[in-house]
């Protein structure tokens, strides 16, 4: 088992680290390389006039954290893990891999996967047992090492992580899960997952996030995803974020195409204190395609600064980006959703589209939606919307005989509902739709009671985007709804 490494950040800390890895010299110069970089390049700090989020993080005191904890080698999972398992998003799995901290302490692949040529393991083996996949593929054109300054702290830093390979021809029906656990306090863990879909396969992924540990010492989940899509390919990925208020979360995922390749992100946020996230498309073959389906909800005091970009380069690529969320109490989010069309991306089709509902006065949210196109043969059209509930709705449902809090409740879930219906895992809807009852009412309800029925019983229509209520304060001669 290795050691742990001394607090805080350093070029030491990281030879130290390859040392006890044992890793070959081409990735401690990499490690290096990286270092370097993070200490050449300042902190963002964002623009002028935002919601200071990238300001917060460059405030954390980075130097307070371990950049690695070593995982008690006993084979036993904690007691949390062992229950989380039982009640995963996926029923039935091909493959299963368990990061605790910053080691990968479970791998499970199907035998019959294993005879067809996938490879599933953790990134630690896959630098040792197949290096010309990670010098070609790791952090090299899907998330370069020089991104921002925290991809490049990850690069010096990285362990665990997934490695998964999918040969030519090869369709997985039943999805991989990754469940990555932090649960020791003022640690950083820096999860890495590369996945490979060669030519023409296909296959589905789910990866949750999570946390267990008390206390305020906030620990760090720094995490990269990279995705590369071969010819005619597709990969499903499905993320989870339910991370515990002491955790502080940098993402970057970003998928890269071939011809014909497609993705499909599926994103719910629901949990770390500040989270700093980037998701980008990058269709750089002919007639590839990207959908992101994106939700979050957030409360007590959190900050998010939500990053996506469509980037198209070739002919004939497609895009869609949806993303809805729900923010209370005195929580912050900002959303920047960027389409690309570069210059050869003649016959491009990309749309972009952000709906946010705010619950409280002293909630706040900006959305920026951006388009840069430098081809003439295109259709892209971009949107937002943020605002309360629209009192009108509230009314309707008031008048017959509904609390004022059960009918903001139906609301929200009918403000949701449209997006989650896009969302392929059935497990994965079902566990958002209680985190959105238990947030709001404070207590755990069945799904039937709480979302299906209530919205069968009292046919509320029309209450997806258009739940925002754009106007200024209602005139004092108006009703007064709480009154009812």
């Amino acid at each position: 088992m290795l050691d742990a490494i001394i607090i805080g950040f350093s070029r030491s800390a990281v030879e130290e680290l390859s040392r006890q890895k044992g890793e070959p010299e081409w990735m401690l110069q990499k490690r290096l390389q990286a270092w370097d970089i993070y200490e050449s390049m300042p902190a963002p700090l964002g623009r002028r006039g935002d919601l200071g989020t990238l300001r917060m993080f460059s405030n954390f005191k980075f130097q307070q954290l371990s950049p690695y904890v070593p995982t008690n080698g006993n084979g036993a999972l904690p007691a949390p893990i062992e229950q989380s398992l039982k009640e995963a998003l996926v029923d039935q799995r091909a493959g299963l891999v368990v990061q605790l901290n910053a080691s990968v302490v479970q791998i499970e692949l199907d035998e019959e996967l294993k005879r067809q040529g996938v490879i599933l393991t953790d990134l630690d083996s896959a630098v040792r047992d197949y290096p010309e996949l990670v010098q070609q593929y790791f952090m090299t054109t899907c998330v370069p090492v020089n991104s921002t300054k925290y991809t490049a702290l990850h690069a010096a830093f990285w362990s665990g992580g997934v490695f998964l390979y999918i040969p030519k021809g090869v369709e997985i029906d039943d999805p991989i899960l990754t469940q990555i656990w932090i649960d020791a306090p003022a640690t950083a863990t820096f999860a890495h997952t590369l996945i490979i879909a060669d030519e023409q396969s296909s296959m589905r992924y789910v990866e949750e996030h999570n946390s267990a540990f008390d206390g305020d010492q906030p620990s760090l989940l720094d995490n990269v995803v990279e995705v590369y899509v071969k010819n005619a390919a597709h990969v499903e990925f499905s993320n989870m974020q339910d991370l515990g208020l002491n955790v502080w979360n940098i993402t970057n995922k970003n998928a890269v195409h071939e011809k014909d390749g497609s993705t499909t992100w599926v994103l719910a946020d629901l949990g770390s204190k500040v989270m700093l996230s980037d998701i980008g498309l990058g269709l750089a073959g002919n007639g590839s395609a990207g959908e992101l389906v994106g939700v979050f909800f957030t409360d007590h005091d959190q900050r998010y600064s939500l990053n996506t970009l469509s980037d198209h380069a070739s002919t004939a690529t497609n895009a869609e980006t949806l993303v809805k969320g729900v923010l209370s109490d005195e929580s912050r989010v900002e959303f920047i959703g960027m389409i690309r069309i570069r210059p050869k991306a003649q016959q491009t089709a990309s749309f972009l589209s952000d709906h946010t509902l705010l619950l409280s006065d002293k909630c706040r949210a900006e959305s920026i939606p951006s388009l840069e196109i430098g081809a003439n043969e295109v259709s892209a059209s971009h949107g937002a919307t943020t605002g309360k509930i629209d009192e009108e709705q509230l009314f309707y449902l008031m008048v017959r005989g509904i609390p004022r809090e059960e009918a903001e409740r139906i609301i929200v879930q009918g403000f949701f509902e449209p997006v989650l219906q896009r969302i392929p895992l059935e497990n994965l809807r079902t566990r958002l739709r209680q985190s959105i009852v238990r947030r709001m009412s404070g207590s755990y309800e069945t799904e039937a009671d709480t979302w299906v029925d209530a919205q069968e019983r009292w046919e509320v229509e029309g209450v997806d985007e258009y739940a925002i209520s754009f106007d200024g304060k209602p005139d004092e001669e108006e009703i007064k709804l709480a009154e009812y």
